[in-house]
């Protein structure tokens, strides 16, 4: 025989779609100390809405968060729940945690957080659950958003990936913090996506680039072989200082500020590069210096005290003097990293050289990376 619930299935009154009356919805409970019924409405901010549709959206989205509450053991008599969940949204736990990485994590990195929460946020709103309790969102749930994203928004296995490991690790913050049980992404499994689409410079392609740099833009080289010989990243590379570059021990320093990793490292400045710093003439500047800094009209990628504010402009000048001099689209600004990666592997033979050079934290890493290269000949299988 089933336990008959103490309370009603939540409902909307809408007041026969007269918008210009007070809209709520409400429920029964039974009081099962005295056995009083008693009934209980909640507007949540219905009425600022200006729409019957927009009411309707968002009295569902109501009645579907107090149901799954009451389901949960809520007393609205005491406002007590038998497990005690603290009343967050999914959306307001999300940006708790979202407000907390902040102050730890790169400008680029809370960018990418932000955009792939406001997207999942966007589509509670459409699903009718942005006004669901946090403690009562389901793997279910959550396996239809990533069917979203496959589904209706095309994403490649990349891109859903990124947006699963995001909201997985936000998740795994919130049940830190108690106030979920279970994490609902921890069954959901990554997609199988496309790797090995790093593409280099051919020797050719290289000499025409480089005669053309020299010849018209000898600043962006100076920024290209930072790349190819250290293999920093955009943001690394704008964020770097004179400071950072330790002539004594000719390495270069990456803060944890700057790293990926949020972990400082040092690379080792190769004698090509030594060459190059020393035509720049930087290394008796103010340490502050940025090195690739603010880019004005006429004075791109030169020595100034102001950071660059924009990474793009390193991507957005590569495609151009690709295009100029016709030079495959495949190749990008990440094409010197490649092409460098490669030629310092075939140089030492040495992967784990190449590991440290790229700061990997798995030499697996670096075995995937300089496969997808076409490195890694085993010549004992040439000689078969």
């Amino acid at each position: 025989m089933k336990t008959q619930k103490p309370f009603t299935i939540p409902k909307l009154c809408s007041c026969k779609g007269d918008i210009t009356k007070s809209w709520y919805v409400y429920f029964y409970y039974t009081d099962t100390l005295t056995g009083e019924k008693k009934m209980f409405r909640y507007k949540f901010g219905i009425n600022q809405l200006r729409t019957k549709r927009e009411r309707e959206r968002e009295a569902g989205a109501i009645v579907t968060a107090l149901h799954l509450k009451l389901q949960d053991g809520w007393n609205p008599i005491t406002d007590k729940s038998e497990d005690e969940h603290e009343d967050l949204t999914v959306s307001q736990a999300l940006d708790s945690i979202l407000a907390l990485k902040k102050s730890y994590i790169t400008p680029r990195s809370y960018k990418t957080y932000y955009d792939q929460l406001n997207l999942f946020k966007k589509w509670l709103v459409i699903k009718k659950f942005d006004k669901l309790f946090v403690h009562n969102f389901t793997a279910f749930q959550a396996l239809q958003y990533f069917d979203w994203l496959l589904g209706d928004k095309g994403y490649c296995g990349k891109t859903y990936n990124s947006h699963l490991g995001t909201l997985r690790s936000f998740f795994n913050s919130i049940l830190e913090r108690q106030y979920i049980q279970k994490n609902p992404l921890e069954s959901i499994k990554q997609v199988r996506q496309d790797t090995g689409k790093n593409t280099t410079y051919s020797h050719a392609e290289e000499k025409l680039l480089e005669k053309y740099m020299l010849k018209n833009e000898r600043n962006f080289y100076y920024a290209t072989r930072f790349v190819r010989y250290c293999f920093l990243r955009r943001s690394e590379l704008a964020k770097l200082q004179v400071k950072h570059i330790k002539w004594d021990n000719k390495t270069i320093i990456i803060p944890s500020e700057s790293a990926k990793s949020r972990v400082q490292d040092s690379i080792t400045i190769s004698k090509t590069l030594e060459k190059c710093i020393n035509e720049m003439g930087i290394l008796d500047l103010d340490p502050n210096t940025y090195v690739f800094g603010h880019s004005h009209p006429g004075r791109q990628f030169k020595p100034t005290m102001m950071k660059m504010n924009r990474v793009d402009d390193f991507s957005d000048r590569q495609r151009k003097i690709n295009k100029l001099l016709n030079i495959k689209e495949e190749c990008t600004f990440y094409s010197w990293k490649h092409t460098g990666a490669v030629e310092l592997y075939n140089l030492t033979k040495d992967p784990y050289t190449v590991m440290r050079q790229c700061r990997h934290s798995d030499i697996k890493m670096t075995m995937i990376y300089l496969r997808s290269m076409g490195c890694g000949v085993n010549e004992q299988v040439r000689e078969w």
